[in-house]
């Protein structure tokens, strides 16, 4: 998805097919808040009042254009991901063992399903870890960008974190649904904890 031009992205989202859908959209989200971050780090590089931390700023360069790179594949992975679940709901269901093989291939497939979001929601989590040192160093005349960018993490996150929700229901094995969930849980918080703080210090700044 990520090489398509972004009316068609929008088209696709749009249509009545099962994919793209909320879990692409969000890495798609997570994308762009990658890259607003990703921009005011270079603009924050070599000025004068960075210049004792640009050595921060660079590793903070370096690992968000890391993080962003990683996300970029992930619409595309949710797709192919539900794509498996629809296949495996088609399969005939005329006896007893076409009955069993399906339910086992939606089972496989609902597991994929949630795991492709919840590491959705885990990269955005690190792009928040790679910023949080040099906020400090985020100028006034573009923190809005920085707002911006931790805004839309954070809706990539919320978005991420649902569509591990709604597959977990659909397994039966409660013990690694709960487990997952509980995991995916904790990083949206965390998530949370890290865009909040970042929009109280961009309220401050703009005061």
């Amino acid at each position: 998805m990520i090489e398509q031009p972004f009316a068609q992205i929008v088209d696709s989202l749009a249509a009545k097919t099962p994919t793209p859908g909320g879990g692409a959209a969000a890495a798609m989200a997570g994308c762009m808040g990658a890259a607003l971050f990703l921009m005011v780090v270079r603009f924050s590089r070599g000025k004068k009042a960075n210049l004792e931390r640009d050595g921060e700023l660079q590793a903070a360069e370096t690992q968000l254009e890391g993080h962003l790179q990683r996300l970029k594949p992930m619409a595309e992975r949710d797709c192919r991901s539900f794509d498996l679940v629809s296949a495996a709901y088609g399969m005939p269901k005329d006896s007893d063992a076409q009955k069993a093989l399906r339910e086992k291939a939606i089972q496989e497939a609902m597991v994929g399903a949630m795991v492709v979001p919840e590491e959705t929601l885990c990269m955005v989590r690190d792009v928040f870890v790679g910023m949080h040192k040099v906020v400090g160093c985020i100028g006034k005349a573009i923190v809005s960008d920085l707002a911006s960018g931790a805004s839309l993490l954070l809706a990539a996150a919320e978005g991420a974190f649902l569509n591990v929700r709604i597959n977990a229901a659909f397994l039966t094995n409660r013990e690694l649904a709960d487990r997952t969930l509980a995991r995916a849980s904790e990083v949206l918080a965390e998530i949370r904890r890290q865009q909040q703080a970042i929009a109280v210090s961009v309220d401050k700044m703009l005061a």
